[in-house]
């Protein structure tokens, strides 16, 4: 029973938080190369550039996220491009909050990977702003592949990701788009808010502290599921369902965060000529 409720713990802790880890050491990686080829290419003022909207939503997604779980914020900066040299970042947000209190330690979890939650969320409403239709298709593969798949295999999953792949391709190659401003305008905000969406060592630490406690309420949940005999399939199921929400959009983060790479590639070894 013991080893029981503790895999089930461990599963669940990584069922709600997994997903934004992965994703965010992803992030991390392609980050730090599109970062070194901006400055290769534009130096710093192309960070500066690109921070103007991607510090912002990061830094906001962290206030917000402090809002939430009632942590005191000390102060904020959204964007501070003067501090970029002399201390390496371009915005912060300083918060405190009550050790006693298990609420606000949760938080801190989602206070650090809050620039992949809301980092997301924009990345939705950029979508819905802009692209309306694009956006209505993608959310209508996803919610047929939840409606009418009740067993979700691998092979699903990546028709779904086919679908939303061709749908960004034929976004690129319709001359409309590549003669319309709005088009190069979605993105510059793609790709600033990608290229600023990476959880930064302060971050992890942040975040380290709220999984234990996370832990700790899934052991909660699973022990009083397994005394109360609770079927905990459908919850198992609406946690798949936030799984495929979030992967897809997440997704679509990182299509744009390797076009920006390879973009800032092109323009580094261009001016290297």
């Amino acid at each position: 029973m013991i080893f029981k409720i503790i895999f089930s713990s461990i599963l669940l802790t990584f069922s709600v938080i997994g997903i934004f880890i992965i994703f965010g050491l992803i992030y991390n990686i392609i980050e730090n190369k599109n970062l070194q080829y901006i400055n290769c290419a534009f130096g710093t003022k192309g960070i500066l550039i690109t921070g103007i909207i991607g510090t912002t939503v990061h830094e906001l997604s962290h206030y917000i996220m402090c809002k939430i779980f009632a942590h005191r914020v000390r102060e904020v900066k959204l964007f501070t491009p003067n501090k970029y040299k002399s201390e390496g970042r371009l915005g912060y947000v300083y918060h405190s909050y009550s050790y006693k209190s298990i609420y606000q330690n949760i938080g801190n979890l989602f206070i650090g990977i809050a620039p992949m939650i809301l980092g997301t969320v924009f990345i939705g409403l950029c979508f819905k702003s802009l692209y309306p239709d694009v956006y209505t298709e993608i959310l209508n593969h996803i919610m047929e592949l939840i409606k009418y798949n009740r067993e979700y295999s691998i092979n699903k999953i990546f028709f779904v990701l086919k679908e939303v792949l061709v749908l960004f391709i034929g976004m690129f190659l319709s001359i409309d788009n590549l003669l319309n401003f709005r088009f190069w305008i979605f993105i510059f905000i793609m790709c600033s808010i990608t290229s600023h969406m990476s959880l930064s060592s302060a971050d992890l630490k942040n975040s380290r502290n709220g999984i234990g406690y996370i832990f700790l309420l899934s052991i909660v949940i699973s022990l009083l599921g397994y005394i109360l005999n609770i079927n905990l399939k459908n919850i198992a199921r609406l946690i798949l369902i936030y799984n495929i929400y979030i992967f897809y959009f997440l997704f679509i983060g990182i299509v744009f965060s390797l076009l920006s790479l390879f973009i800032f590639y092109v323009i580094s070894k261009v001016v290297q000529i």
